[in-house]
């Protein structure tokens, strides 16, 4: 998955990890009780979602992760609705400001928010924003290649994942940044081998934490099941072998099933 042209793109300028002739000018604001959040859909066009679709499986970001709803580039009103949940948890500030885009591509308004973006210094906005944003939200832009993720810069998340875990991981980190003081130099600091699992790892416990909280239980068990098989491609990403990201999706299933496992045992003990 890494080895793709846009994820090696994207690693070039520290992200977390639309091509479209069609405008997705769809907006449907959201005003929480706790924090202010805006969320916006795409407006559907199926010819531009399948092909999608079809990336995502022809890079096997679904069969690596084993799950069709990878990048299915549909997100449902439950997952919003779980997303929303989330949202109305956090307390920081800057977590009023955050975007969500669900399977939508807006590369004027993500420029816009770039250069508006106060949360993070302008020199890293300039220099590891700008092309993170043209690479990742412009042109190889999730719209059409599909990439669930978080851009710092912009202060915006992309969800093309009908998964209600995958969505809460991209809000995680988020949230993550957001308790940071200095959130350009946490960006930039992927940079450093570890920090990226490190990240990685907060923003599936802020998920699967939250999951807990909300009593969401199967959600609890699945999310087990897709966000530590995929912190497992960063791990595998390590192993100086071809495919050391496969390797570690393996070891994530392995693990993220067993405590699937457990859990729902636990559940069922209580």
């Amino acid at each position: 998955m890494k080895r793709s042209l846009r994820f090696t793109a994207l690693s070039l300028v520290f992200l977390t990890g639309c091509a479209g002739w069609q405008p997705y000018s769809t907006q449907v604001p959201y005003t929480g009780q706790g924090p202010h959040a805006q969320i916006e859909r795409g407006t559907p066009f199926p010819p531009l979602d399948i092909l999608g679709n079809v990336f995502s499986t022809l890079i096997l970001k679904k069969l690596v992760l084993w799950n069709w709803k990878v990048d299915s580039h549909y997100v449902s009103e439950e997952t919003e609705q779980d997303l929303i949940a989330f949202i109305d948890q956090q307390e920081e500030p800057m977590m009023a400001d955050v975007k969500y885009r669900l399977n939508q591509w807006h590369p004027v308004q993500d420029i816009k928010r770039l250069v508006s973006n106060k949360h993070v210094a302008w020199p890293y906005r300039l220099i590891l924003g700008l092309p993170t944003t043209l690479i990742g939200d412009v042109i190889f832009a999730g719209r059409l290649f599909g990439g669930d993720h978080y851009n710092p810069f912009t202060n915006t998340v992309h969800i093309y994942s009908d998964l209600t875990p995958v969505a809460l991981h991209e809000a995680g980190h988020a949230h993550d940044t957001s308790q940071r003081k200095y959130k350009g130099t946490w960006a930039l600091a992927r940079i450093v081998p570890g920090i990226d699992i490190y990240q990685e790892y907060v923003a599936t416990d802020d998920a699967i934490n939250h999951l807990i909280k909300m009593n969401e239980q199967q959600k609890e068990l699945d999310s087990y099941k897709i966000l530590w098989p995929a912190m497992g491609t960063y791990v595998g990403a390590y192993i100086p072998v071809i495919g050391g990201s496969v390797i570690g999706a393996v070891g994530g299933h392995a693990l993220g099933r067993n405590k699937a496992h457990e859990r729902e045992r636990y559940h069922a003990n209580r």
